[in-house]
């Protein structure tokens, strides 16, 4: 019996997408881990995604077998259970996405229980002890402005103070970092560099990679960009497409981002999500989430909190 969990949220006294669903699929087995072969251009193409409607997909999906297949091949190898990776273009590599849990700077309000989910990772060393961070506040080797799907797959732009010369900034975070769980967020630059059908395929040898490292990837819809809306939804909707067809977890930001003023994007600076006025982007208090790096922190850690139930249900409770 293979559990796939579909979890809605309530943020700020909201409930986006209705009560929590939990869904049974019966199967023969439980699905194991299997090192995939990447992806081949002629063999992909972008139909089905008429069908898929964002604003009905969870704000987490997650399939509980799957999960834990990936988890302990990774931890066999040397995979961290203790670190993650960020994956993606500024929005990933800004210093107000998830650096502030390393620090102390946060508020919970009424989110107490993501102490247990900040605990598990705060202080732990991502890369080396010598280098000072932890999954928290690592910059990341493959998180940079710019970034889309493409880059973080070419050598040209791997960083050769922790890099080799033949890796991708991706397989050198994972050789780096060693982490168990890679946040993975493209979108907002692949808009105006990659075809939606180019998208599909880097996007994919980003997901086979990672699996084939042992990592649990988690995809992550990205915002819409001022006057790209539907090219937006497009390839969210392919992000989507993805998750489904390797069976990876999915967080979307895409949805929760919906409600909230200038659907959390900066109009200043659209590469770019918006700040509260107490510019405490780790607050999550009432006022402050409406304010699009609040959310994205926000559901980043309740996601943690969804894998780790999974994987290690003793670390939160």
């Amino acid at each position: 019996m293979i559990r796939r969990v579909l979890v809605a949220t309530v943020i700020a006294g909201v409930t986006l997408l209705g009560s929590v669903q939990t869904g049974m699929i019966r199967a023969q087995e439980p699905p194991k881990y299997a090192q995939l072969p990447d992806p081949r251009p002629e063999d992909l193409n972008q139909s089905g995604l008429d069908a898929i409607d964002l604003s009905a997909v969870p704000l987490f999906t997650l399939d509980a077998a799957y999960v834990q297949a990936i988890w302990e091949e990774g931890v066999s190898r040397g995979n961290n259970p203790s670190v993650f990776s960020k994956i993606g273009d500024c929005m990933t590599a800004t210093p107000d996405y998830m650096v502030p849990f390393s620090n102390g700077e946060y508020e919970l309000g009424e989110y107490s229980s993501l102490q247990a989910v900040i605990d598990r990772y705060v202080g732990v060393p991502a890369r080396t002890q010598e280098a000072g961070f932890d999954s928290f506040s690592n910059p990341g080797l493959a998180a940079a402005s710019g970034f889309n799907a493409a880059g973080v797959l070419d050598s040209t732009w791997s960083d050769p103070k922790w890099c080799s010369a033949e890796e991708s900034p991706l397989v050198c975070e994972f050789r780096a970092s060693k982490p168990s769980i890679a946040f993975i967020m493209f979108g907002t630059n692949d808009l105006n560099s990659l075809t939606l059908a180019q998208f599909d395929y880097y996007l994919r040898l980003i997901v086979v990679r990672t699996i084939n490292n042992a990592t649990i990837p988690v995809l992550t819809t990205f915002p819409n960009q001022p006057g790209r809306e539907e090219q937006s939804i497009q390839f969210n909707k392919m992000v989507v497409k993805v998750a489904q067809d390797y069976n990876v977890p999915l967080l979307n930001l895409w949805a929760a981002l919906e409600p909230i003023p200038n659907q959390g994007i900066n109009p200043d600076e659209p590469t770019h999500m918006t700040k509260p006025e107490s510019g405490k982007v780790a607050s999550f208090l009432p006022e402050d989430l409406t304010a699009g790096y609040n959310l994205h922190n926000l559901l980043t850690l309740q996601m943690l909190e969804q894998l780790l139930k999974v994987v290690d249900p003793a670390a939160v409770g």
